[in-house]
């Protein structure tokens, strides 16, 4: 708008109320933390996310712990940049699984992820990390039910578990009470599971004891639930990866097939790809067990930058990094009973070793393709910056059909990048006078990510008739060729 005060000449200003322009960031960008004891400490400091942009950069982590294997790995089948969280080793396995784990405060360990973008100016999109992430517990204590809450108790009661079956490796769970406050004073409003046991073949016996010594007091009265409890990396993953729309990919148990999908059922959060078995690389003649993950995440990154782009599967590429795979995988039979409950494997087909399957673990069909959830992830986040831009301008009829238009143009070329089969933008009917007036304007976005062609379904059938252009033709031939009727 023009400055309406008085000036005698020509005052020349650029209007602020430019168009937005479509910007997207590398989706191809892997945080991968582990540990590397011998790493130089200036270049890789502990619980510092660093980028890394090619193998040789990485040589400074030295040759132990799980960070340069990994490194290797990705940049190995095509991955280009990598942020790394290193954390302090440990010889005590609870000791290395709380350092890997990290805070979620401090941003430590995995938690390190949230804060990429702020240090590097890079978010990553696929997660791995060293740890057992394929492990769980059989038949822990998942949680327990209050019946009633009990009265006037004046401290925590003491929270005890009997019974749990006769299985001879049974533990059983500990546990402690949560008391309540205001209108919940004196009761217990929830039971904190502080470790779940394990190989409980029924449910035990919850019982309270103490509460302090006001003599009205009532104890309350729970039931316990046993079932496989699941790994504290995948709960972790499952909090951290909506906040930077990313993915976590994670090895299964590397056992069997059976105990893959029973891990996978303690998976559920729309952004984890389970991935199982392990692999192998053949070194010096004698083959050993490597993570698999870190290949998926490659990968991906390869895909990423190829031609087929965000909207392209993991599933289905030549591996270039393993020699074999832990335990053997028969397609069809293996991969299909695995990928149809949604863990990822590798096979041996057509002259190689491939990727094979990108459902994420949930009971969201929409949601179960690990390229379509990234391909929204894309749109969606090109979209918020675009219209960031917007913010704080007036609210005028330019303003408004220049969002419009611009939302319109950045789906036509995510549409003709085929990362989407089409989309609009519109003002939504939410809007009002007395919400405009607040400074809220609502548009609403349609879109739909590419989808995959997972199953081809192909029908062939007989049909005898073709030998009657056999013989039409050979009849042709005799009559009209060089063939010709014996004497």
């Amino acid at each position: 708008m023009a400055d309406l005060s008085y000036f005698h000449g020509v005052n020349l200003d650029e209007s602020a109320d430019s168009r937005a322009l479509l910007r997207v960031s590398n989706f191809g960008v892997t945080f991968v933390n582990g540990t590397a004891p011998d790493a130089d400490a200036a270049q890789f400091a502990i619980n510092v996310p660093t980028l890394v942009t090619s193998i040789t950069a990485a040589a400074a982590l030295g040759e132990e712990g799980t960070l340069l294997a990994d490194l290797t790995a990705i940049f190995g089948e095509g991955g280009s940049m990598v942020i790394v969280n290193r954390v302090e080793d440990s010889a005590t396995p609870a000791t290395l699984q709380a350092n890997l784990l990290g805070d979620s405060v401090q941003r430590t360990g995995l938690y390190s992820a949230l804060r990429a973008k702020s240090l590097l100016g890079v978010q990553p999109r696929v997660l791995v990390t060293a740890g057992d992430t394929g492990a769980w517990i059989e038949d822990g204590l998942v949680s327990v039910t209050l019946s009633t809450q009990g009265a006037s108790m004046t401290e925590a009661p003491a929270v005890t578990f009997t019974g749990g079956g006769a299985d001879a490796g049974k533990v059983l769970p500990t546990a402690q009470a949560i008391m309540g406050s205001g209108s919940d004073v004196g009761k217990v409003v929830g039971i904190a599971i502080l470790t779940a046991g394990k190989n409980m073949s029924a449910a035990p016996a919850v019982s309270f004891t103490g509460g302090g010594s006001d003599v009205g007091k009532v104890l309350p009265t729970a039931i316990a639930n046993i079932g496989d409890v699941g790994n504290p990396f995948i709960s972790a993953l499952n909090v951290i990866c909506p906040q930077i729309r990313a993915r976590g990919y994670v090895a299964g148990p590397n056992t069997t097939n059976a105990e893959a999908v029973r891990f996978r059922n303690t998976v559920n959060g729309g952004r984890i790809l389970v991935i199982d078995p392990k692999g192998i690389k053949n070194v010096d003649g004698v083959p050993v067990t490597v993570p698999v993950a870190p290949v998926f995440a490659g990968v991906r990154a390869r895909v990423v930058a190829s031609s087929e782009g965000v909207s392209g599967s993991v599933s289905n590429k030549i591996i270039r990094t393993l020699d074999g795979v832990a335990r053997t995988i028969q397609y069809p039979v293996d991969s299909n009973y695995l990928n149809e409950r949604q863990v990822s494997t590798v096979i041996n087909e057509r002259g190689g070793l491939r990727t094979w399957g990108s459902r994420l673990a949930t009971d969201d069909e929409l949601w179960q393709f690990d390229s379509v959830r990234a391909t929204a992830d894309m749109v969606n986040e090109a979209l918020e910056d675009l219209y960031f831009i917007y913010v704080d301008r007036k609210f005028t009829k330019a303003n408004l059909k220049m969002m419009i238009e611009d939302g319109n143009a950045a789906i036509r070329v995510f549409k003709n990048n085929n990362d989407i089969l089409g989309g609009r933008v519109w003002l939504s009917d939410l809007n009002t006078p007395i919400l405009n007036a607040n400074g809220k304007v609502f548009l609403d976005i349609e879109f739909e990510p590419v989808g995959l062609m997972e199953q081809i379904h192909i029908t062939t059938y007989r049909n005898i008739l073709y030998y009657q252009l056999l013989l039409d033709e050979v009849r042709g031939a005799i009559e009209n060729g060089p063939l010709t009727v014996a004497a």
